[in-house]
């Protein structure tokens, strides 16, 4: 609910604008959730059609994280494979993109806040969202994008995980020969 008031706060003063400059906004007609369907909308005259069929982002199948969570994000600390990570809020990195990011160093990508979420990822720490609000009454360690793009850089492999096989040089290059 509070996304929505924001978008809604957000997006009044364009439409104002639009309708001054006489602009059409590129907007679909708004259906109720029992006409939605996976068939492609068929946009009102005037209006251009969104580039998926439903406004909603489809909701990605992720592999479970094969690490235990090894629980809060401590400052100065780096990242460990296995915390929990919840995003919040705009970024300037897409969200999408920040989460494969996560995935890929070992992170579980969580959709909400609980006391077991290891850090919350928002560039608005002061914001209140629901998620930035539990992160606070739980005590979950909040950081901004650019904090948490640094963080990502050296993740710290999990407890009892195996560190990455270096790669050995052919044997022809490993051992001198004898000759």
């Amino acid at each position: 609910l509070d996304d929505a008031r924001v978008l809604a706060e957000a997006f009044r003063p364009s439409l104002h604008a639009a309708a001054r400059g006489g602009v059409r906004l590129p907007l679909l007609e708004c259906r109720p959730l029992t006409e939605w369907s996976d068939s492609p909308v068929t946009p009102r005259v005037g209006y251009q059609p969104a580039r998926q069929p439903n406004s909603w982002r489809p909701s990605r199948k992720r592999p479970a994280c094969p690490y235990p969570n090894p629980g809060r994000y401590e400052k100065e600390k780096p990242l460990k494979q296995g915390m929990r990570v919840a995003f919040s809020g705009d970024t300037s990195v897409d969200r999408e993109l920040l989460e494969d990011r996560a995935v890929e160093a070992g992170l579980h990508v969580a959709t909400s806040v609980s006391r077991l979420t290891s850090l919350l990822v928002t560039n608005d720490p002061d914001s209140a969202t629901s998620k930035t609000q539990k992160a606070k009454s739980f005590g979950t360690p909040i950081v901004d994008e650019s904090a948490f793009t640094h963080l990502l850089r050296d993740v710290a492999p999990a407890d009892g995980a195996a560190l990455p096989r270096q790669a050995t040089p052919p044997p022809s290059e490993a051992t001198p020969s004898s000759e």
